[in-house]
């Protein structure tokens, strides 16, 4: 396929388009025309875009053009074989063993000798693996896959539309509620530098409600670019607790995309948890599309080295009377970055709006760098909305008061990094999932507070 339009400007940016050139006929649902019609609009949206950089607005503080400098081949779904041990040492033991509904996918591929999926469909959810159903996908999965889409204003949505190897989708039927989370492993990074690129739908019908947690770990050290989408509808008066938790090597590129729409008296709960990767971005776009509705957003990354972790959200109120609060903390040390652009809209007509973000940073080294960019576009005049960001380093006062009841400073500092971070790890509904994530804080300080 020739995209004469845009003069790329480095060799990566080419290597994108000659590695879907090469992979078309072999992609899921290569014999489908609706498929073959949503990548081609994909790879022409980013034919027209390129790789982001930093004279781009949204992406000033990741410039990922520069940052990219190869495009690596596609990962194959070879049935590696995986372990239990394996999955326990990659996500940590707390995480693997969570009560849940297990989904395992390695190399994209979705691994039902891995995963746990009895009882799923007697509960009202239905599971299917996307490399599968692109060849016939049921109707729910044809609605909703690709409609959520900012793919000409985003480039590497788009890449992961024209790309698609795997993902799953995931509906969970009109006033279903299931008795534990579903848990979507992905577990990348064995023997050969690959590129994931993965696609997943989540819709929560009518009445239903669920928890989901989606982690991201390695098996090794080998250099992974992960390019990861999921699409996400919480249906009128559906609930949705979302969780997020990235521990992946030092060697993965992680870009992962939540594209969410929010129906008329829905509730979202969103938490991300962030450790891994030598550069992450998390982006999420949300679009009130009904009235009522209630979103909380908030997270924590701490990175350390010379790790780079990007938060972007967007949240549009298109609608009358919806609620939206987003908070997110960073731990930062040695040359580490951390980065939270967030953008509230509220259009014309979205009256009785109430909006509000914080994003804190805690800043461990006089090297460390936190950007931060909260926005407002207000285009209503009945509203409550507001913004703010702070940063700054460990209290010295505090650090001396703990110091002078007898606790070593090393313990000290751990602490006071455990009580800022939280805050927002406070906000997770799950016990199971809530505690396990504090542990996680901790080993990244290398503390026990048993």
């Amino acid at each position: 396929m020739e995209l004469p339009v845009k003069q790329f400007q480095t060799r990566a940016e080419q290597a994108f388009v000659d590695l879907f050139n090469a992979a078309e006929q072999a992609l899921p649902g290569a014999g489908n025309p609706w498929v073959a019609d949503l990548r081609a609009k994909a790879i022409d949206a980013y034919g027209m875009l390129g790789l982001p950089h930093r004279r781009v607005e949204a992406w000033k503080y990741t410039d990922l053009r520069s940052k990219l400098t190869e495009a690596l081949p596609l990962a194959r779904a070879t049935g590696v074989a995986v372990t239990e041990a394996e999955i326990a040492r990659a996500f940590g033991a707390d995480i693997a063993v969570l009560d849940a509904y297990r989904l395992v996918i390695v190399e994209g591929e979705l691994r039902s000798d891995l995963s746990n999926l009895a009882g799923l469909k007697a509960a009202g959810a239905e599971v299917v693996s996307i490399a599968e159903a692109l060849q016939k996908p049921p109707r729910w999965l044809k609605d909703s896959l690709g409609k959520i889409n900012p793919q000409d204003r985003d480039p590497v949505v788009a890449l992961n539309l024209a790309l698609m190897s795997g993902g799953v989708g995931l509906r969970l039927a009109k006033g279903a509620s299931l008795d534990k989370p579903v848990h979507v492993m992905h577990l990348d990074g064995g023997s050969e530098p690959s590129s994931v690129i993965t696609r997943s739908v989540v819709l929560i019908e009518d009445g239903a409600s669920l928890d989901l947690l989606e982690s991201y770990a390695s098996l090794g050290d080998t250099e992974l670019q992960r390019n990861a989408v999921t699409e996400i509808e919480v249906g009128n008066k559906a609930s949705l607790n979302h969780v997020k938790l990235q521990k992946e090597s030092g060697t993965a590129f992680h870009l992962v995309t939540w594209l969410l729409k929010l129906d008329t008296g829905a509730n979202y709960k969103a938490f991300q948890f962030s450790t891994g990767a030598v550069l992450s971005r998390s982006q999420i776009y949300a679009a009130f599309t009904g009235e009522g509705s209630a979103l909380d957003v908030s997270g924590a990354l701490l990175m350390r080295g010379y790790q780079h972790c990007d938060t972007t959200l967007l949240v549009e109120h298109r609608v009358p009377r919806c609620v939206s609060r987003e908070l997110f903390k960073a731990v930062l040390d040695n040359e580490a970055r951390g980065v939270f652009q967030g953008k509230i809209i509220v259009s014309p007509g979205a009256q009785k709006t109430d909006g509000k973000q914080m994003a804190q940073a805690l800043l461990l080294s006089e090297t460390a760098e936190f950007d931060s960019k909260p926005e407002l576009e207000i285009f209503a005049d009945d509203v409550v909305c507001g913004h703010g960001s702070t940063s700054g380093q460990i209290d010295e006062d505090l650090l001396f008061y703990l110091e002078s009841r007898g606790i070593p400073e090393v313990q000290a500092r751990a602490l006071l990094i455990q009580a800022f971070v939280g805050e927002a790890v406070e906000r997770i509904d799950h016990e199971a999932l809530r505690e396990a994530l504090s542990k996680a804080s901790a080993e990244w300080l290398g503390v026990s507070f048993d």
